[in-house]
């Protein structure tokens, strides 16, 4: 299990939706929520600002695209400039409901870092698959992996 996910989106009834998921999927044990990029961006600054962190940093960031005061692309490309390097395992998920071939497209030439673009809203079925995700199936248990698959 993951122990600390971030979800970034400006939507509260998803933010809270996705917490319900992520828990219900046994995906991560913590869920922080952040309603826009910059809050996203401010909770990296404080994370760093205490000397190394408050805990583990998010293994997984789930990313909505289309928020007001910084959108998901203004996010990702300050994250990776400020502490990506700081954070390698930490991984990027693009969550949204855009249907634009153009953020598909984007989201690839980050493929380091974002891992998977998943439509909204999230799953279970959705996180289970994302569970086999080879940049994060060493968090989960192959019994739990078997678990989902069936």
């Amino acid at each position: 299990m993951i122990s600390k996910v971030l979800c970034i989106d400006d939507d509260q009834i998803t933010l809270v939706l996705c917490e319900l998921v992520i828990k219900k999927a046994g995906f991560a044990s913590e869920v922080v929520t952040a309603k826009n990029g910059k809050e996203g961006l401010a909770w990296f600054s404080s994370y760093f600002s205490k000397k190394g962190g408050d805990g583990d940093p998010p293994q997984v960031i789930f990313l909505d695209l289309n928020m007001p005061v910084m959108n998901g692309w203004d996010f990702l490309e300050d994250y990776l400039m400020k502490y990506s390097d700081r954070l390698p395992g930490t991984k990027v998920v693009i969550i949204s409901s855009t249907v634009n071939p153009e953020d598909f497209n984007r989201a690839n030439r980050y493929s380091d870092t974002v891992i998977d673009f998943i439509n909204k809203p999230l799953t279970t079925e959705g996180l289970y698959e994302l569970m086999a995700n080879e940049n994060l199936s060493a968090y989960f248990s192959k019994q739990e992996q078997q678990k989902e698959e069936n």
